[in-house]
């Protein structure tokens, strides 16, 4: 018999707690309910993104820059309203005639007044325009105008320590530009965006895209840049210092007559470094202004890919000798 209390007992309750529970639950729906329409009842504004579209494009003409590929409008109205802009498809794509757009000078435009007309057609009456943005759409063509230009990197590339960087070769070396011909006519170069990097030790490729301007279109639009590095390796010379802008009758001796230039280098020049790629000289006019029996040693040249030189002695001692009618030289 106490079992079976028991048992009616938790059926009871469980009855009891379920139709509280249905209970709770319907009027949180309803309250929800009247919570979504009071808020949608308010006026509030939204963004939308509307696409673009160019048409009526004739075969012979070729886009050199193409107008964006959506325009953004703010709306303000009841929250139903803009709500159902966000889950119809209400807002039809905006149309570009190109006939109607081009000028005669490459471009064509798209005004203000004829986005809000557009947009104004697909919105309800109670439906405000708030702001468009960009407020004139622009785009650049030709007919087919072109020339070939090589591509320039630009940007700062350093290498590690212990490396240098050999080269930049971009692939292609050269692209097809489509332009206005007074445009044509300056461009010289195809320069890449930026490229930065630092601490570089492999030979990397990176792709990059060619920095555009309005009225310019490169095919193709982007390169890759093969960046070359070389390991330094340590390397000594003995190279002669040499007088420069003595007179004919002044003749200069050092002592040493060499002196040591060490520098480091990549690994692919190392043969083909030798004394004769570098120019260490002294001057006259130097001399006339120095006052004492020792003068420094100035670097006039050195081959290129050559890193860190330093020169060992930095200073020598030196005598200017005259040069005699009969050739033989003295001592002054």
């Amino acid at each position: 018999m106490d079992n079976n209390r028991r048992k009616t007992s938790r059926s009871i309750l469980a009855l009891i707690w379920n139709k509280q529970t249905l209970t709770f639950c319907f009027f949180l729906f309803l309250s929800i309910v009247f919570w979504l329409i009071t808020k949608l009842n308010g006026t509030y504004q939204q963004d939308y993104a509307i696409p673009l579209q160019l048409e009526g494009v004739p075969a012979e003409v070729v886009i050199t820059t193409a107008p964006p590929k959506e325009i953004n409008v703010s709306l303000t109205d009841k929250g139903w309203a803009l709500l159902s802009y966000r889950l119809s498809n209400k807002l039809k794509p905006i149309t570009i005639d190109f006939n109607e757009a081009t000028q005669a000078n490459g471009m064509g435009t798209i005004s203000s007044a004829e986005l809000t007309r557009q947009i104004s057609k697909q919105i309800s009456g109670d439906t405000h325009i708030v702001a468009i943005r960009p407020q004139q759409v622009s785009f650049y063509y030709n007919y087919g105008e072109k020339k070939r230009v090589p591509v320039e990197v630009v940007g700062n590339v350093v290498s590690d320590n212990q490396y240098f960087i050999l080269s930049l070769l971009a692939e292609p070396d050269s692209v097809t530009v489509y332009a206005r011909p007074s445009t044509l006519d300056t461009l010289v170069t195809a320069k890449t965006k930026p490229l930065y990097m630092h601490n570089v030790s492999d030979t990397v490729t990176v792709e990059t895209e060619l920095e555009m301007s309005p009225g310019v279109k490169y095919e193709p639009s982007a390169v890759k840049v093969l960046i070359k590095t070389d390991r330094l390796v340590e390397k000594s010379l003995q190279v002669p210092i040499q007088q420069a802008n003595f007179p004919a009758e002044k003749a200069l001796r050092t002592f040493p007559s060499k002196v040591t230039v060490n520098f480091q280098v990549g690994m692919q020049q190392y043969r083909d470094i030798t004394p004769d790629d570098f120019i260490i000289v002294i001057t006259y006019d130097d001399l006339l202004q120095n006052s004492t029996s020792r003068i420094k040693v100035t670097l006039k040249s050195m081959p290129q890919g050559v890193k860190r030189v330093k020169i060992q002695p930095e200073e020598v001692e030196y005598v200017i000798e005259d040069i005699a009618a009969d050739g033989k030289q003295q001592k002054k």
